[in-house]
């Protein structure tokens, strides 16, 4: 998902695996200008193909126009993906594109799948994706897509209602 600048030690990417909350902790009192020149400005950065600059600005300005609840949610997500085997990393990505190419009627029961299941802690979740229940809405297929994003969504515990 974002990549390493250079080989140098680590020393505060924001691309790099658990940098990113760090660096945007630390540029965050600049304006979301005086953030990019700064991203601009980091060791490696003009070394990334062009393309590559740009999906990480664009990361940038994405993450400062959502309200801080969801910053935190992508924040944390990404901190998550960082931290995958190559092949689980494949495999989120792979969940990710077929999710995008079910007809839109699965994916309204996908996304609410996910939103429900986001509020479960994560060691549950896949006993829920193996439940009966599941097995009978859902196919193998569709389980497996709902598992991979999954590995890489924060808990987000319900908000408890009034008594």
């Amino acid at each position: 998902m974002a990549p390493r600048y250079s080989a140098q030690p680590p020393q505060n990417h924001p691309g790099q695996a658990g940098h990113l909350p760090e660096w945007l902790n630390n540029h965050q009192n600049l304006t979301p200008k005086q953030q990019e020149d700064a991203l601009r400005r980091e060791q490696g950065f003009n070394r990334l193909p062009q393309d590559q600059q740009q999906r990480l600005v664009n990361r940038l300005h994405t993450l400062n126009s959502r309200p801080p609840e969801e910053r935190q949610r992508m924040l944390q997500r990404n901190e998550m993906f960082e931290r995958l085997s190559p092949e689980q990393k494949s495999g989120v990505r792979g969940a990710s594109q077929a999710f995008h190419e079910m007809p839109a009627n699965r994916q309204s029961d996908m996304r609410r799948a996910f939103q429900d299941l986001r509020s479960v802690p994560p060691e549950q979740r896949q006993s829920i994706l193996n439940s009966a229940r599941f097995q009978q809405q859902f196919s193998p297929q569709e389980r497996t897509v709902l598992g991979n994003l999954l590995s890489v969504e924060p808990y987000q515990p319900r908000a408890a209602g009034p008594p």
